[in-house]
């Protein structure tokens, strides 16, 4: 296919026939170019899916409601219920301090690396049980930092969108610990992570904070911590302070860094264990220490999900002469009520606490009132020094949360929870202060409580019924929109752009016209401009998707037969988009999504006994056992959901470390050296085309930038594991330092010189020698490549976001991302060559029809015909990008992204550009499929006009069009199906973050297909022309 392959036909859905050019079109619209017409197009969808998703997620996500009280301050006339029984309070945050960290009952098996390491808390709760005790505390999810320090400082539950927010923390105006103990005139020191330096501006009269972020070292924060606690709590400098704020991270960098379960977690607890042992030694008598951590981690070290080992967070309390449990704590009546808990593997319960009850314990411990938004429960053991004491806090408790609820204002809340009120204040009312009648109170006010938590969390995200059944509309209309356009694409061939004008000029006004209408009545009956804005998008959003689809209902035809090759990919998606109807194949979609990938190949190679010579039926049968071959070697590629276990085995790391095995780290350098450059030349070698600039942007450029990057990797191994290999500190600092430039290097390779080479460069051919045509006495001069002009040029343009996305992505992802490389290549020449097939067949039939079977030689003319791409040939590249994602190391959950991705090139985080590196990590695969689906309409398509012009442009709309119907429709089923099952138990675990993935996936693939036609399809169709002289359309 070196020279000519411009003739094509359908794959059973008809032919398009080269039409003249036709007139311009007289809309407003005239004056577009048809590139820049498939450009607002883009945009137009882009903006649909903009609104719909927001209006959607702001009826399924909302955020919790905040009440701005603030609970009244304790002064003479208004006494606290309870006396203080500490002065003073030194509380320490250890990040990702898990319960089994400290428990004194091990899981089996014990690990060395973190299971009896930090001994003190065990060792003073068995020595001074009523000084000391050992709680697991349920961390509400989302795990993640700033959730959690709002609730131990509010006593309130997160958001699950609230982990939007983690990378930049906005401050808590609401009513918290931190404001009450300021209204009393306490002063806070504040040393460690400057999450809450964030949170509370100017709230800390001594505040030493520390970058929170880089989890690439695990020492600085916690010694600059070290550096400035202990001088606080020498008797010298005690009145400088009432409660003094430690937060910890290096736990939680190790944990992200190697994982739980290597010697680096357990020096760490080692040191952490000697920072608690002189911080016990140097505190006062008045002093009360709160050890917590504020979220767990699971076995890799992750966290922000709500597995149980994230939730599952450590708290000790530790008081050195004055006890914190008193007799009553042995009473059966109440203790019976005190819920345990058994760490996974462990045999032995622990007591359990919801961690956001140490507000109001803490808060009546030192004598200030509970914060007005608190949920929590105090801690009864802290208040079991006699009845009268527990009785009186656990009722201020209940109260505080009865106002709450009060001021909440839900009607059906409160209905629900008034029998346990009135039960409850039965107990108060009566006259009757005996010890049972006190028991009694006890017990109903702590249900009461515990009650309304559970009501609250059911509640925590609550559910706006008609926006998310607008939102739902615009989104579902939107991918009907996408068909209709996809449709009009095709049907009319070289006249699209005047179906397009028409349609986008006939929607634009009646839209413009509809919404305003509405808008103004809207904004009229509110009295407000923003409702009248509001109203106005949303309507105009409706009506221009209903004018585009109405025509394709009104030429809308069953089909007379069924032809696998044209239907296969359309019920592909319907499988797909299905699935999400049910929790678990959402929790195995990775191999589901393998399942679907690998019937398409399959369907092909069943297929290829059809095709019209031998050569190609053996291509047709090598190149899709190939493909499916790869794709599946592919598929073993994973990492494990919670709900997987135990039927599924991590391979993207190293056993139960998040580190990649040594073998995969040493095989990326020759990969990258040699295997992946020469497997794409060797790819357009077949057409003749490394020629031009391919040789120098894939031998020095493309090799160079693979280098770097599995440079950049290895060296991060050999920091991970300096350890084991017995590097010293300068080795390890030399690492670091060269990783860094390293990184730095590639990332300006990247996004200079080769996007600069790319665009300067002219186009991937070779001028051969000239001849003489015998039969016209002419010379000819043949150029190598011309056949693939538009492709191998473009390939070059795909091979500029791959090496960035290749860079933020650790080794195994790296081996996985070359292998879907060359799948890709797999996959267009093995469409090339079923398109070739089909030409020829078409092409035989049209001879034997003029008696002229002796034609058929495989040279017949394919000048007059072209095949139209189907929705079925871009199915398994799109398919490639949810399989890349799985396989990259992903999972529809929070605690699978890839942090580490947020310092490559850098030391510490940097906006915007730690961010976005953590989202090229995660979405780069999808980005890639978006960008590659112009391949298909490229490759292996001369130059050569059929007719006068070459649909190039038509068939790149016609196949973004249809890559965005299946995107748009799998966001449209995972939006519905969440909506629909959102008082499933599941929802916050599995469908919740499927849909959040879905639509933040579906706008980053349209922003790609907007870069691929405007620049990549754009500045290659212009190279082609300036060569060429050749126009597409």
């Amino acid at each position: 296919m070196a020279e000519a392959s411009t003739a094509r036909t359908d794959d059973g859905s008809g032919t398009d026939s080269q039409a003249p050019k036709a007139a311009r079109s007289t809309s407003w619209l005239r004056n577009l170019s048809r590139t820049n017409l498939a450009t607002l197009i883009l945009l137009y969808i882009t903006f649909l899916h903009l609104i719909g998703l927001y209006i959607f997620t702001k009826g399924f996500l909302l955020t919790r409601l905040t009440i701005p009280h603030v609970s009244p301050k304790y002064t003479v006339s208004n006494p606290p219920p309870i006396a203080a029984t500490h002065s003073k309070a030194v509380i320490i945050i250890i990040d990702a301090l898990r319960t089994d960290f400290i428990s004194p009952h091990h899981p089996y098996p014990k690990s060395s690396h973190h299971h009896g390491v930090l001994t003190l808390p065990s060792e003073l709760s068995q020595s001074h049980p009523d000084h000391s005790l050992i709680f697991n505390s349920f961390s509400d999810p989302p795990t993640s930092t700033m959730q959690r320090i709002k609730g131990i400082t509010t006593g309130s539950l997160p958001t699950f969108i609230d982990i939007s927010s983690n990378f930049a923390s906005t401050a808590i105006e609401e009513d918290s610990l931190i404001s009450q103990l300021l209204a009393h005139n306490k002063t806070i020191g504040f040393m460690g992570d400057d999450t809450w330096v964030n949170l509370f501006p100017d709230s800390f009269n001594l505040s030493h904070p520390y970058d929170s972020f880089n989890v690439e070292d695990l020492h600085s924060v916690d010694d600059g911590v070290i550096e400035h606690i202990f001088p606080y709590l020498t008797a010298a400098n005690q009145s400088q302070w009432d409660v003094l704020i430690g937060h910890f991270l290096g736990v939680d960098h190790v944990g992200h860094r190697v994982g739980p379960n290597r010697d680096t977690m357990r020096l760490k607890l080692e040191q952490m264990d000697r920072v608690m042992r002189r911080i016990v030694e140097m505190l006062d008598d008045e002093t009360l220490l709160v050890v917590l951590g504020d979220h767990g981690m699971d076995d890799k070290g992750n966290h922000g999900g709500d597995s149980e080992l994230e939730t599952s967070s450590a708290m000790w309390l530790y008081s050195k002469s004055k006890p914190l449990k008193g007799v009553i704590e042995h009473d059966k009546a109440i203790r019976e009520i005190w819920p345990e808990y058994t760490f996974p593997g462990s045999s032995t319960p622990l007591r359990h606490i919801n961690q956001i009850d140490i507000v109001p314990t803490l808060s009546l411990l030192l004598g200030v009132p509970v914060p007005y938004n608190n949920l929590g429960s105090v801690i009864p053991e802290c208040f079991s020094g006699d009845v009268a004491t527990l009785e009186a806090a656990t009722r201020t408790n209940a109260e505080q949360i009865d106002r709450y609820l009060g001021a909440y204002g839900d009607e059906s809340l409160k209905s629900a929870l008034q029998i346990a009120w009135k039960k409850a204040r039965s107990t108060v009312d009566s006259e009757d202060q005996m010890h049972t009648s006190q028991i009694s109170s006890i017990n109903t006010h702590r249900h009461y409580a515990l009650l309304a938590l559970r009501h609250l969390r059911a509640l925590w995200a609550q559910f706006s019924l008609p926006l998310i059944l607008v939102g739902a509309l615009i989104l579902g209309l939107s991918g009907v929109t996408l068909v209709a356009l996809y449709v009009g694409v095709r049907n009319n061939g070289t006249n699209w752009d005047i179906y397009a004008r028409l349609a986008l000029e006939t929607s634009f006004t009646a839209s413009a016209i509809f919404g305003s209408i509405i808008g103004t009545l809207a904004g009229i009956y509110t009295a407000s401009p923003a409702t009248a804005i509001k109203v106005f998008i949303t309507t105009a959003a409706i009506v221009s998707e209903v004018i585009i689809i109405f025509p394709l209902f009104l030429k809308a035809s069953i089909p007379q037969s069924f032809n696998i090759n044209r239907y296969i990919g359309p019920l592909l998606l319907v499988a797909h988009s299905l699935s999400f109807a049910s929790n678990s194949f959402i929790m195995w979609e990775d191999r589901v999504v393998l399942f679907l990938l690998t019937t398409i190949p399959i369907i092909y190679l069943i297929k290829a006994l059809s095709a019209p010579t031998a050569e190609m039926r053996l291509r047709i049968i090598a190149l899709s056992l190939a493909y499916a071959a790869l794709i599946r070697v592919i598929g073993t590629v994973t990492i494990c959901r919670e709900e997987q276990q135990p039927y599924c085995r991590v391979t993207f790391f190293s056993g139960s470390t998040p580190v990649a095995p040594r073998w995969v780290v040493l095989a990326t350098i020759p990969l990258a050296l040699n295997i992946l450059p020469r497997a794409i030349g060797i790819t357009l070698t077949r057409s003749k085309s490394l020629a031009g600039p391919a040789p120098f942007f894939l031998g020095y450029l493309f090799r160079g930038v693979l280098l770097a990057n599995a440079a950049y990797w290895g060296l991060e191994y050999l920091e991970i594991n300096s350890e084991s290999l017995g590097l010293s500190e300068a080795a390890i600092s030399t690492a670091s330092l060269v990783k860094l430039w390293i990184a730095r290097f590639s990332i300006g390779t990247i996004l200079g010189a080769l996007p600069y080479t790319w665009f300067i460069s002219p186009l991937c051919i070779k001028i051969g020698e000239k001849r003489v045509n015998q039969e016209t006495g002419q010379e000819e001069i043949t150029i190598l490549g011309f056949a693939n002009s538009y492709g191998s040029t473009c390939i070059l343009f795909f091979l500029i976001p791959f090496s960035l996305v290749h860079l933020t992505n650790q080794p195994m992802g790296q081996l996985v991302l070359a292998a879907l490389l060359v799948s890709v290549l797999l996959y267009l020449e093995l469409v090339d060559t079923r398109r070739d097939a089909i030409i020829l067949q078409s092409q035989f039939a049209s001879s034997s029809n003029t008696n002229q079977p002796a034609a058929f030689d495989g040279n017949l003319d394919t000048s007059s015909t072209i095949v139209r791409p189907s929705f079925t040939d871009l199915v398994p590249i799109t398919l490639s990008g949810f399989l890349g994602y799985f396989t990259t190391g992903h999972q529809a959950v929070l605690s699978s992204i890839q942090w580490k991705a947020a310092f490559v090139g850098f030391k510490v985080v940097t906006y915007p550009i730690s961010p976005l590196l953590v989202i090229i990590n995660t979405w780069g695969v999808f980005a890639l499929s978006a960008l590659a689906i112009p391949l298909l309409a490229l490759w292996n398509i001369s130059p050569r006009p059929s007719g006068g012009q070459t649909l190039i442009l038509t068939h790149t709309l016609q196949l973004i069009l249809g890559f965005l119907v299946y995107h748009t429709f799998i966001t449209f089923s995972s939006a519905i199906t969440s909506a629909w099952l959102r008082r499933h138990l599941m929802v916050w675990k599995v469908f919740a973050p499927r849909f959040m993935l879905s639509g933040v996936t579906l706008l980053v693939v349209d922003l790609c297909c907007v870069l691929a036609l405007t620049v990549g399809v754009r500045v290659t169709a212009w190279k082609v022309k300036r060569t060429f002289g050749f126009d597409s359309v």
